[in-house]
């Protein structure tokens, strides 16, 4: 928390796309860097194929006014993620999730919205492909700590991880409209957890179910008295 200092440096200018690179700076010491390669998705062309991807298995089925007041058979909302005084982030947004639960321990489902009643947009898509259930807290709980009773609460281990990311990649594939989306779907998956170490793949969907972006994470998995 506190002030910070960002030092963009255009490190690649050209006529489809272009590089920057940005330092995150705190209190003399750089935090964070990335490299964003930035193009116009309004103005791309090239050829276009389609693949019939899709989610295996598919989410289940949501009637988004009902969710709008918490009335929807299959969601249901977390009126508090776990750990939120630990992770404030998570107090930026509204999350929904299976009321029977997640399928499986290592990949999570929900649908989210911000709480301050405004929408997404393309400059808001790295925080949703950041904020979503912790595979590992599913394993390590005696009970899933992101499933939900029918009030919306559940009593909460304490935060016994913190996870410093290494990598995160975000691949933004669609260009949401100039004045946003009220809800957005992500589906979180990790494949291996091992050494203190893991992966995380995102996929990000709209309201009618089209890929809104991808992203790719790298993280460790430490004692919260780290952070």
């Amino acid at each position: 928390e506190g002030p910070a200092l960002f030092t963009v440096k255009d490190t690649k200018l050209g006529r489809q796309a272009s590089v920057i690179h940005i330092t995150l700076s705190q209190s003399g010491r750089d935090e964070v860097v990335g490299y964003l390669t930035n193009s116009n998705i309004l103005n791309e062309s090239g050829i276009t194929l389609t693949t019939n991807y899709s989610l295996n298995p598919a989410p289940l089925p949501v009637d988004l006014e009902l969710l709008k007041y918490n009335k929807d058979s299959n969601w249901s909302r977390l009126l508090e993620m776990p750990f939120a005084s630990f992770r404030k982030a998570t107090r930026k947004a509204e999350f929904y999730f299976p009321r029977v639960g997640q399928r499986k321990k290592g990949s999570a489902d929900e649908w989210i919205r911000l709480a301050s009643g405004e929408n997404w947009t393309n400059a808001s898509l790295g925080y949703v492909s950041d904020m979503w259930p912790m595979p590992v807290e599913a394993f390590v709980n005696s009970s899933n700590p992101y499933d939900v009773n029918p009030q919306g609460e559940r009593e909460r281990p304490a935060a016994r991880f913190w996870y410093p990311t290494l990598l995160l990649n975000l691949d933004v594939k669609k260009a949401l409209p100039e004045e946003g989306v009220e809800w957005l779907f992500a589906r979180v998956e990790t494949k291996q957890i091992r050494n203190g170490r893991m992966d995380l793949d995102v996929v990000i969907l709209d309201e009618g179910g089209d890929i809104v972006a991808l992203s790719q994470h790298v993280a460790l998995v430490v004692g919260s008295d780290r952070n």
